[in-house]
């Protein structure tokens, strides 16, 4: 029934009123001739009134006199008749149309930034610090959203922020709602007047030790283990010295030892390593410029493939697919979205590597990969490429050493043994 209406309405159709006689005669003259009438009521006077086609308007006059009824127009409705008053209203028509482009465009921008803790309110970031860090990776008011990659957004972003365990990232309409998980304190870490030690994050060798606070258990030069103790929060009383010739003085009772907050920077010379193996015969696609789209309306369980094909011509093709939503209002959001897909065709083309090429490419992918992993304020010091397989092997196989400098220092709370 809805699909009925909708055609007539493009179609246009007018509203009548049935008096006379024999109303219902003049319905079974019409029905009898294939005349499409549709809500039919009957009126307290006894007229009849009904919608039809108006392309079928100029058969009703005969039947009318058949009939001896009179037949008149009530209202006239539908596209056609729609359009020919807008004829006159041009100025109107393009402003609704300039209104509404203009509320589509706006609605392809983020207006509105907001930060939700996952967990409660948020104890090691701010919402200032987060929304500074999304404003560095373009996240802000103004932003188009299909310039916006969610999950590359995500991953910046946690990497932005060390202390934070997850970043989400989700649209409302022109909002953007930026869900935050803390990682969580280690014991004792709020509480930053309580006894504790510093502790190497992992292994290394020291370079540098400033102890602020607190007794220092290495000094440069010495390879330390993960957990080892860097810096003591357990200080000792130093024992008294003996003088040469002085008598033996009774021994005194030490000063019992004191617990303090160990602070201090304990950079160390720290390595990082990987293993990558990478083919030697590559498959490279090369556009050939040729494209064919396809524009689809998708709603809950259906898809609409309003123009273009439902699958490309091409043998070998990539595809891109750009997902335009509908506006929402407050928390409705229409189920329905305009996908326009792009199918770009390619040649699919077999490069062989020479060994040196493979292992330089093999390289450079782990040297990005081990980078990547690297805690922020760590200072690459140097790097180191070596080939695992051998010349005439299909699959090569590298490993690759990283060399940073940074602070392994990790705060823990003061217990057992120091």
């Amino acid at each position: 029934m809805a699909w009925r209406n909708w055609l007539a309405y493009l179609e246009g159709y007018l509203i009548l009123t049935i008096s006379g006689d024999d109303p219902e005669g003049f319905l079974n003259l019409a029905l009898a001739q294939g005349i499409s009438l549709w809500d039919i009521t009957r009126s307290r006077s006894g007229s009849l009134q009904a919608k039809m086609p108006a392309r079928e308007y100029r058969a009703l006059r005969s039947l009318a006199r058949q009939s001896r009824c009179r037949v008149r127009i009530v209202d006239k409705r539908g596209w056609p008749f729609f359009s020919r008053r807008l004829r006159g209203r041009q100025v109107l028509l393009l402003g609704s149309l300039f209104f509404l482009l203009a509320i589509y465009l706006l609605s392809t921008f983020i207006w509105v930034v907001d930060v939700r803790p996952e967990n409660g309110p948020l104890r090691r970031v701010t919402p200032d610090q987060v929304l500074a860090a999304a404003r560095a990776e373009g996240l802000k008011p103004g932003a188009r959203k299909s310039a916006l990659d969610t999950r590359t957004l995500e991953y910046a972003m946690e990497r932005r922020l060390p202390q934070v365990a997850w970043v989400g990232i989700r649209f409302h309409g022109t909002r953007a709602e930026i869900t935050v998980v803390e990682k969580a304190a280690p014991p004792g870490e709020e509480a930053v007047d309580r006894p504790a030690s510093i502790i190497a994050a992992k292994d290394g060798v020291i370079k540098d030790i400033l102890v602020i606070n607190g007794e220092g258990r290495v000094k440069a030069g010495d390879t330390v283990r993960q957990g080892e103790i860097l810096i003591s929060g357990l200080i000792l009383p130093p024992r008294p010295e003996k003088k040469p010739g002085e008598a033996a003085a009774p021994e005194q009772p030490l000063p019992p030892p004191r617990l303090v907050r160990a602070r201090g920077i304990v950079r160390a010379r720290v390595w990082y390593e990987g293993e990558k193996e990478i083919n030697r015969r590559q498959v490279q696609e090369v556009p050939t410029g040729r494209q064919q789209t396809a524009l689809i309306v998708q709603t809950p369980g259906r898809r609409y493939i309003l123009k273009g094909p439902q699958q490309p011509s091409y043998t070998s093709y990539r595809q891109e697919n750009k997902v335009v939503a509908l506006p929402s209002w407050r928390n409705f959001t229409l189920p329905v979205e305009l996908i326009i897909t792009s199918y770009y065709e390619v040649q699919v083309r077999y490069r062989q590597l020479s060994y040196e090429e493979a292992v330089s490419t093999a390289g450079r992918q782990i040297l990005a990969e081990l980078k990547e992993k690297l805690p922020p304020g760590a200072s690459i010091t140097g790097q180191k490429v070596v080939p695992l397989t051998k010349p005439e092997d299909e699959i090569v196989r590298v490993r690759a050493w990283v060399e940073t400098e940074e602070d392994i220092g990790q705060v823990v709370p003061l217990s057992g043994k120091q």
